[in-house]
Parts: C-alpha cells; sequence; structure tokens
C-alpha cells in the first residue's frame, strides 16, 4: 500500500473532512477566533479522488457513495470516525519535516474512505466541498471553503513566489547608482537579519530606494483589478516592513494613514489604506494569486475554514463579512519567505543603474 504524504496544510484539509463528518456542525468564530454558538448543519460533503464522492450521513453512519453509480463503497460508524479524527489530529500535529506520511493504521483507514491523495489537485481556493443548512435562516446550499490550518505554525494567507518580488531603484541624492563594487559589499552581510540590515545599510550610506516596478506583470495587474494605487501602496509597505520593521497588520495600516504615500485627501471618517489592504487580503484568502490571471471570481464560496492547534474547526462564512475582515485586520501579519527560494535581497546592477528585489509573504 502506498503511504499518503503531505505537509501539516494538506493533511488538515483531510482532517477537516473526518472531523465535520463527526461533528455535523460547522461552528462561526468572533474577531477573535474564538468560537461562536452560530453553525451551520453539515448535510453531506463532496470530494474528488479517481471518482466523485459523496459523503452521506444516515442515522449513525457515514456513507461513503461513488456518485457516478450511485454504489456505497464503505460505511464508517461515528463512534469511529471521532477517534480517526482524534488520532488524524495527533499524527499532524507531531509530524516532521515540510512532507511526512502517518502511521499504516491512520493510512489504512483513510483508504478505507476512498481518501487516496492528501490534497484535492486544483489551483482553486475552494478546498473542501459541503452542502450545509443554515438553521437561522432556512436554506440549503452548497458552499466551497477555503482551510487555513494552526497545527504546528500559523498559515500562510498569501503565498510567496518569485512573481511576488518587488522591484525598487537605489540612487544618491545626486540621483547616481549604487557602485557595483559598493552593491557587492553589501550583499556580504550575511547576519540573522541580513535583508534588513542590508537595506538599513542602504540607507546609511545616503542612498534612496524608491519602488520601480513588479517583477512579473500578472501580479501587478491582480493589484491593480482591486485597485489601480494597490500595487504601489503594497510596495510602500513591503519596504517599511525591511526599514522600520512595521509587519503587524494593523501597523501597517496605521503607518499607510500616517505617512500616506500616495497622496489621497485623508480626513476623519475616510480610512483609505484600510480599506484597500483589507480588500487585498479578503481577495487573497479567496482566490486572488500572484501567479495566475484572476478574474474577481471568489472560488470559496462559503469562506475560510481555520483549524486551530487545540484540534478546533472553526470559520467565516462569507455572510459574516465584518468579523472576517476584522479578523484579518487584527491576525494577519508581513512575514519573509527564503531569499534564496525567492531570488530577492541582493543589489545589482542592470543597465547602469542599481535596483534591489524585496518579496513578502502574509501570514495568521
Amino acid at each position: 500500500m502506498k503511504e499518503l504524504t503531505g505537509n501539516k496544510g494538506e493533511w488538515s484539509e483531510v482532517y477537516v473532512l473526518i472531523k465535520l463528518l463527526h461533528d455535523l456542525k460547522l461552528f462561526s468564530a468572533d474577531e477573535q477566533l474564538n468560537k461562536t454558538t452560530s453553525y451551520l448543519e453539515i448535510l453531506f460533503m463532496l470530494r474528488k479522488e479517481s471518482a466523485e464522492l459523496q459523503y452521506l450521513p444516515e442515522k449513525n453512519n457515514i456513507n461513503v457513495i461513488d456518485v457516478g453509480t450511485d454504489n456505497i463503497i464503505f460505511t464508517i460508524s461515528n463512534a469511529d470516525l471521532l477517534t480517526l479524527s482524534k488520532d488524524l489530529f495527533e499524527e499532524i500535529k507531531g509530524g516532521r519535516g515540510n512532507s511526512f506520511s502517518l502511521s499504516k493504521n491512520i493510512n489504512a483507514q483513510l483508504k478505507k474512505l476512498s481518501i487516496n491523495k492528501v490534497k484535492q489537485g486544483s489551483t482553486s481556493k475552494g478546498d473542501i466541498n459541503i452542502w450545509v443548512h443554515d438553521p437561522s435562516c432556512g436554506v440549503r446550499t452548497q458552499k466551497k471553503f477555503s482551510i487555513k490550518s494552526f497545527i504546528g505554525s500559523d498559515p500562510t494567507l498569501f503565498n510567496a513566489n518569485k512573481t511576488t518580488n518587488i522591484i525598487y531603484e537605489i540612487e544618491d541624492s545626486s540621483r547616481m547608482p549604487m557602485s557595483a563594487a559598493l552593491a557587492a559589499q553589501i550583499n556580504t552581510i550575511n547576519t540573522n537579519y541580513k535583508y534588513i540590515d542590508r537595506i538599513k545599510n542602504i540607507i546609511d550610506k545616503g542612498f534612496t530606494i524608491k519602488y520601480k516596478k513588479y517583477e512579473e506583470e500578472i501580479f501587478l495587474l491582480n493589484l491593480e483589478l482591486i485597485d489601480s494605487k494597490l500595487p504601489e501602496i503594497i510596495a510602500f509597505a513591503v519596504l517599511e516592513k525591511y526599514i522600520n520593521r512595521i509587519t503587524k497588520m494593523s501597523d501597517v495600516i496605521d503607518n499607510l494613514h500616517n505617512k500616506n504615500p500616495v497622496k489621497y485627501t485623508v480626513r476623519e471618517g475616510y480610512n483609505f489604506y484600510e480599506y484597500k489592504i483589507i480588500n487585498f487580503l479578503v481577495e487573497a484568502s479567496l482566490g486572488m494569486t500572484s501567479a495566475v490571471i484572476w478574474n474577481g471570481i471568489h472560488d470559496a464560496t462559503g469562506g475560510i475554514i481555520i483549524v486551530k492547534d487545540n484540534s478546533d474547526v472553526l470559520c467565516y462564512h462569507l455572510v459574516e463579512f465584518n468579523k472576517f475582515k476584522a479578523y484579518l485586520k487584527g491576525a494577519t501579519r508581513l512575514d519573509n519567505p527564503s531569499g534564496g527560494r525567492m531570488g530577492y535581497g541582493e543589489v545589482y546592477i542592470e543597465e547602469g543603474k542599481s535596483y534591489i528585489k524585496l518579496n513578502f509573504q502574509v501570514k495568521a
């Protein structure tokens, strides 16, 4: 039997499936990610393997049904699901490395449930497909939720790669570029905070660092689709992260408001920067990536499910948008991705001008 392997985020998608099939309720979270009394009832869940599968509750069991043939493949009791969900959570929490397998016992049980891959292959952010009933209004609907996991570490809300590099030009007071020799010297800085220290060294030597462009046009255009000024706003926030270590999103927003880099008419009651940054976070959570042309359509039509480190599975429904936005503002931060893998953080000379690329990701 081939072992399933995945990282903690990928394994968490399987955990959510098993956990919700046992609980048959998906509770909402408040602005601080605490469980509320509001919930959706789980009617059934869908999963795409080699065939389309339906996980359908019946009395005290869950039937695994091949949608194409309507045949029951396997039946598991709620008691066995509870044991499986607890064991699965503990093994995910104790997993080591970027990708790992679980015990033979867990693998065997997942195979019986026709789970033959950890993550469903898709560029969509709709990680799980659920038919739900909302007791508050009596409506039954199909919802896709994005899943973020806190098991073992904080989840990445917006992923970094080479397409998220932002290019900045380096000039002195006479608008002259940095010399190749000085650039090489700065690139040798290899402290624990080497990118912050390199930026500090550049500024200490009398140079300015100004936003020039995005390395990839797709990311630039995706940001412009949200707001025409957003590329410039994010570029400023990212540079401030390296200059002044401003990373907590509420602080990022306050700093943008105070320094007003795109010169809005900032008056009391007009929170331009908060509105635009939160919109970016919402769209990144629900569909937008940096590498794929984005059309503004949300893949995660239900909202976001969060797996907490205490095993709770909670969600922010899109109908509770204000709670979701408050959570994003209070919980997220700008973070440094790997410079070696992303190809940023070194001064370089190109066509007689000096530049540096900076990068970022957003973690919750």
